[in-house]
């Protein structure tokens, strides 16, 4: 994988419907079977999210290849009240291939049922399905392996110190963001100093992220650690904080979208467990490609991460997997 070049926050606001692949050709081989040239169908979790926009770009990458087109369609929030018109929208102009990162586990199950049935191809990446039997393939992050690594990089920075540790997720049923808090919580028992106080759910909301934040700071005086399953968490976690002027809280999160870059910079999260959503991408892409032309499929794939620090954050190592919007050159 190529290095990224991230962009300002600022710049983070552009719309993922812009990054569409080149390409096109009606490639065929001699017995009329299709090779290239065929049309994907991208739904992304949410619009406006770099995470988004580094998938998209590994699937662009893997669709030039074959000469396919790809179209990109993002909800608004994270949630299947709005993607699920916007999946029903795209089955409706039938393309070759649908990639979709499920923003319910099983909401969201039916209405690609309905696609498979009018025999449109299902990839899911990033995020997952309660059954994915649908589907031809699923790419997403080995989120289990990453909430533990998390959990050791929030000890390591706490050494010694005995306190209380929140985790701030999103909203039950989400696959990914579920899977990072039962790998944190198992990797937290390896301290005994330590109490878990669980989780709560913010519903994809920064003021009810920081409102939970600053409702534990009040009440668990004790609060040495949040551990933050995505970028809206972190954000409201950090603002609570910001608030309260209280910097007896390391936070470590998931986010390394630009703003999460510079809290990273900015010294108000210790570190960011940085996925490889590029690398997701294009392997969604191949293995849509795969499908569609009737090549082996693998059926599961999961892809790693790593910790970004303020004294790491400038390595190529983590400089190549920060998201952005900005697709590596060709």
């Amino acid at each position: 994988m190529r290095t990224y070049k991230w962009m300002a926050a600022a710049t983070a606001v552009l719309s993922l419907t812009a990054l569409t692949a080149c390409g096109g050709n009606d490639d065929t081989a001699a017995g009329g079977d299709k090779t290239g040239g065929f049309k994907i169908a991208l739904i992304p979790g949410v619009a406006n999210d770099a995470y988004y926009g580094s998938v998209a770009c590994g699937v662009q990458a893997a669709a030039k290849a074959s000469g396919s087109t790809v179209d990109v369609q993002a909800p608004k929030s994270f949630s299947p009240t709005d993607q699920i018109p916007i999946l029903q929208a795209v089955v409706a102009k039938k393309p070759d291939v649908i990639i979709i990162a499920p923003t319910d586990s099983k909401a969201l199950y039916a209405p690609l049922k309905q696609a498979t049935a009018q025999g449109i191809k299902v990839v899911l990446v990033d995020t997952t399905l309660e059954d994915s039997s649908l589907a031809e393939a699923e790419v997403t992050s080995d989120n289990i392996e990453a909430g533990k690594t998390a959990a050791a990089k929030l000890l390591e920075l706490l050494g010694d110190k005995a306190g209380s540790v929140l985790t701030v997720n999103l909203s039950a049923g989400v696959t990914t963001t579920d899977d990072r808090f039962k790998g944190f919580a198992e990797g937290l028992k390896a301290n005994s100093k330590i109490k878990d106080l669980g989780q709560q759910y913010s519903n994809n909301s920064v003021q009810t992220a920081s409102s939970i934040v600053s409702a534990t700071v009040a009440s668990n005086p004790d609060l040495i650690g949040i551990f933050s399953t995505a970028a809206f968490n972190t954000e409201g976690a950090v603002a609570a904080l910001r608030q309260a002027k209280d910097d007896r809280v390391t936070i470590v999160g998931f986010d390394a979208n630009p703003p999460g870059v510079k809290q990273i910079q900015d010294g108000e999260v210790a570190a960011q467990v940085v996925l490889k959503p590029y690398d997701e991408g294009v392997a969604a892409g191949e293995q849509a490609i795969n499908a569609l032309t009737g090549k082996e499929v693998t059926k599961k794939i999961t892809t790693g991460a790593v910790v970004a620090t303020k004294d790491n954050l400038d390595s190529p190592e983590v400089q190549k997997y920060l998201y952005s919007f900005t697709c590596p050159a060709a």
